[in-house]
């Protein structure tokens, strides 16, 4: 009897740990080099190299480590038309997926953030953040000509403070509406709406007209229609794909009349390069932008893909009391991803 039942165990016991072993960690890291070109007659130029490690550590839990540092590829000055773009900024984030609440379709994600935005000329702000999501998109009906792939609701609280003298402190709390849409000939529409209370203090308070503003409520609207297409496929390594992005990015509104430009507008932005011109004192305001893009794309091995892009961004120069100054940015650069 019990040499009949010790294989039984084992092969109990066996298949347990099987299927705790079936995660297996994995992750991705590479980089993107990107050269902006002048805007026109506005000094633009930048080099901006980046970094990113992403690594899933346990099936709900994962990490994800950027670096992005720009400079500036001319002298600058100060000088009118001259945007300064130097920067250097590390992230590092904790992801938590739980998966469905309950027996609902609800799908549950947190995440907590901690990010330093070291300009080199003064400002030095480190921002930290918490959010957290609920998405419902698995309960919206699809059809052949939309169907939505997130329709999520994130609340999130922000703290930054200037991690340098003069001292100065931010809290933030938003309210998001997060959706993205797969509609029809390869098209898909970002829909985001963000609405948030930042409160002030010490070197952090905005500037109105003749006051200073302890707090603010925002409205923000970032809407992008994206295209992609594989003009021609080389072989079965090498691609020539078509991409195109555009939109508000963002569209913002405020119920203070100031000079402000919050960390949430900068943070969320699909470009990194905003407008070169603050313009005056202002409620509202948008950066609205076209960017058609070539990419060549090389798949060395299952793990490996490098690539080198073109691309050109088309938008306003001007934002504030004014939107003007539509100008075209040439863009190039190269990209390597290795998956493991």
């Amino acid at each position: 009897m019990n040499t009949l039942k010790i294989p039984f165990v084992v092969l109990l016991l066996t298949s347990g740990f099987a299927q705790a072993e079936e995660f297996v960690p994995n992750g991705s890291m590479g980089f993107t080099q990107t050269f902006y070109g002048n805007s026109g007659s506005y000094k633009t130029s930048t080099s901006h190299p980046a970094l990113f490690l992403n690594y899933n550590f346990s099936p709900k839990w994962g990490i994800q480590i950027d670096w992005d540092r720009l400079w500036n590829t001319y002298h600058y000055s100060g000088e009118p038309k001259q945007q300064d773009n130097s920067l250097s900024q590390p992230v590092g984030t904790l992801n938590y997926t739980y998966g469905y609440l309950g027996n609902s379709r609800v799908n549950w994600s947190s995440s907590l953030t901690i990010e330093n935005r070291n300009s080199f000329r003064g400002a030095n702000p480190t921002y930290s953040f918490i959010s957290t999501s609920f998405d419902f998109y698995e309960y919206l009906p699809s059809s052949e000509y939309i169907s939505a792939t997130q329709f999520a609701i994130s609340p999130k609280y922000i703290y930054g403070w200037q991690s340098r003298s003069p001292t100065g402190h931010v809290n933030t709390g938003v309210l998001s509406m997060l959706t993205n849409w797969t509609l029809p000939a390869n098209f898909s529409l970002t829909l985001n709406a963000h609405l948030f209370r930042e409160w002030y203090n010490g070197s952090m308070i905005v500037d109105g007209e003749n006051t200073h503003y302890s707090n603010a409520n925002y409205f923000m609207l970032l809407a992008w229609l994206n295209y992609n297409n594989t003009l021609y496929q080389f072989n079965d390594k090498t691609a020539l794909n078509f991409n195109f992005v555009g939109g508000f990015d963002p569209y913002i509104a405020s119920n203070k009349k100031a000079g402000w430009n919050p960390f949430l507008a900068e943070n969320l932005r699909y470009e990194w390069l905003g407008p070169s011109v603050m313009s005056g004192q202002y409620r509202s305001t948008y950066t609205l932008f076209a960017l058609p893009k070539l990419n060549l794309s090389y798949q060395y091995d299952k793990n490996l893909q490098v690539s080198t892009f073109i691309q050109a961004k088309y938008f306003n120069q001007v934002w504030g009391s004014s939107e003007k100054d539509w100008r075209l940015q040439p863009q190039i650069g190269v990209a390597a991803t290795y998956n493991f």
